[in-house]
């Protein structure tokens, strides 16, 4: 399985094409402002198609360009409270920059903890994880050891609570039941910044210790 990191637009969130060269399957994780060039770009230059759009929460900044991967037919998989936020963007607003356009997006697959999906022969099991934002979950890897976490943790950092939605305890939950149980070599992908490992957070994440 290759990654490759795409960050993009003002807050320069992490978009992820996941691929499997030998089969060209492509999967995208979250789609935010400014990504779905750079993302369709590089799926061309490997050569590899697009078969889903993972989203991992629906803040504005993770899910901008959704309505453009639905023009190409690609299907979104989202969790069941991310739905609303994702069919009606506009209502954060507020939290955006001045003068963004926001564009409804649809979820063709509603997806729940726990669950495996299996997109040709990549293979990926959805972690709930809320406390950051309503509808948020991760998509851990087993077999590659790595674990896309969308804003529920960074490298030495810890998702808002701040926001609409949002819960410090819960988010604390998240982390220690979701990301803390996983291996501490499995690394960790985050919507913004760079990779992490779940051990070294779980010793020196100055928000949430295991």
């Amino acid at each position: 399985m290759d990654i490759e990191i795409l960050p993009a637009g003002p807050l320069q969130t992490n978009s992820y094409l996941i691929m499997k060269k030998e089969s060209s399957t492509a999967i995208v994780v979250d789609a935010g402002p400014e990504s779905y060039n750079i993302v369709m770009e590089e799926a061309a230059k490997h050569n590899v198609k697009i078969e889903a759009l993972l989203i991992s929460h629906p803040h504005w900044d993770h899910i901008m360009d959704l309505h453009l991967f639905v023009k190409e037919g690609i299907p979104v998989y989202a969790h069941k409270d991310a739905v609303a936020m994702i069919e009606d963007p506009s209502q954060q607003a507020s939290m955006a920059f001045p003068g963004m356009e926001f564009h409804p997006g649809k979820v063709d697959h509603v997806i729940e903890d726990k669950e495996i999906l299996q997109v040709d022969d990549l293979e990926m099991e959805v972690r709930y994880a809320p406390g950051h934002c309503p509808g948020s979950v991760m998509f851990y890897f087993r077999s590659s050891a790595c674990c896309f976490t969308g804003d529920v943790i960074f490298d030495g950092s810890v998702g808002r609570s701040d926001l609409p939605g949002g819960d410090m305890n819960t988010l604390k939950e998240s982390i220690l039941g979701q990301v803390y149980s996983m291996s501490d070599d499995t690394i960790l992908y985050p919507g913004h910044g760079s990779s992490t490992l779940v051990g070294k957070e779980k010793i020196s994440n100055p928000f949430i210790k295991a």
